[in-house]
């Protein structure tokens, strides 16, 4: 079928261009423009909008366009509350058994993240902070966790990067300590002690959206 690759092809593009921040959320896009800058027809841009919708990017409005949808506050803080919740009891996991940690990978994740922050790339810079939080999860092989993991890891990537590009264009990248301090206790096998710190992030994180105006964006265009 002709239309399958070309409809992976436009999928990929719009969603890349999602995470990205090069459309944001509020936007509204329009198949036409969206067909003609892919160089294709509208129905293979139709079906991936169509998958879009069921991943959450975006919203299709009857004889309007394409929405992106808004950020939700409450969904990201869901997300974050459930992927802690597999970092605390992966940790926990490993004050019990002996688990090998894949610190070389942790230290590839950090090392990217750090550069990143230094470039100002906000996708690489948030995008390896998860990569980095994933690999705790993959020292347990239990494949479940990790495609929970995946399925949302995307949307808060979206969120983020929207946010960031929306408001934060000159705030630092603090998050690459906690990062760095994370990743000295578990080469020190201090379970407990990273344990205590993403709980502590998590604080922080909330208090930090709701202090930025996150809030105030989740309903900027309603």
């Amino acid at each position: 079928m002709p239309d399958v690759p070309l409809v992976d092809i436009a999928y990929q593009e719009i969603r890349q261009k999602l995470l990205n921040g090069q459309y944001l959320p509020g936007s509204l896009l329009s198949e036409s423009d969206l067909a003609g800058k892919l160089s294709m027809s509208r129905t293979p841009v139709r079906a991936a909008i169509s998958q879009l919708e069921k991943d959450g990017f975006v919203e299709t409005l009857n004889k309007r366009g394409v929405l992106v949808k808004e950020i939700d506050v409450q969904e990201l803080y869901d997300m974050f509350d459930l992927l802690n919740a597999l970092y605390i009891y992966a940790l926990d996991q490993f004050d019990e058994h002996a688990y090998d940690l894949d610190l070389e990978a942790f230290r590839t994740y950090l090392d990217r993240l750090t550069e990143a922050s230094a470039e100002k790339r906000d996708r690489d810079y948030y995008e390896n902070g998860l990569l980095f939080m994933r690999t705790i999860l993959e020292a347990l092989d239990n494949r479940c966790m990790e495609q929970t993991f995946d399925r949302y890891k995307d949307k808060i990537l979206f969120f983020v990067v929207a946010h960031r590009s929306m408001e934060g264009k000159h705030r630092p990248y603090t998050g690459k300590k906690l990062y760095a301090d994370i990743y000295r206790v578990l080469c020190d096998k201090n379970y407990r002690e990273a344990k205590l710190m993403i709980l502590e992030s998590k604080r922080n994180l909330r208090e930090e959206l709701l202090r930025t105006g996150f809030k105030a964006i989740s309903h900027r265009h309603a």
